[in-house]
């Protein structure tokens, strides 16, 4: 599949998983869960704006990262490539004052590698307030 926006991917998502402080949630495509994280998803990303990223991803640290705060992971049924950039899911951290994030790309189980980058018009407290509710926290 040949996207030029990261955000075409999201779509293409076969299940989200939320990990909330280190405690893993997941849901399906076509599930009422899902559906709605992913339209927060791209509601807030609807105006954004994809830059270079700075980050590159170590797989131990980012897992260890990952088990505090709030986390979204797009998985992906097959490998995708955009900016020739392979990855099977891509995670996210939720914070509803960031006005940006980082997509850490995972490729074959690890979290490795450059990662891609959205400035949002605006901050991500939509989607923090959606997974929460969600979660019934």
């Amino acid at each position: 599949m040949k996207n030029s926006l990261i955000t075409n991917y999201f779509e293409q998502a076969s299940s989200i998983t939320i990990t909330n402080n280190g405690q893993e949630s997941s849901f399906q495509k076509g599930d009422d869960k899902f559906e709605s994280v992913l339209n927060s998803l791209e509601l807030i990303t609807k105006k954004s704006h994809e830059l270079p990223a700075f980050s590159v991803a170590l797989d131990g640290e980012t897992r260890t990262v990952k088990q505090s705060g709030l986390w979204l992971e797009l998985n992906f049924n097959t490998e995708q490539t955009h900016n020739e950039m392979p990855f099977e899911s891509l995670l996210i951290e939720v914070n509803s004052k960031h006005s940006g994030f980082n997509l850490i790309r995972k490729q074959n189980g690890v979290y490795d590698g450059r990662c891609f980058y959205l400035d949002l018009n605006g901050n991500m407290s939509h989607l923090e307030t959606t997974i929460l509710n969600i979660l019934k926290i």
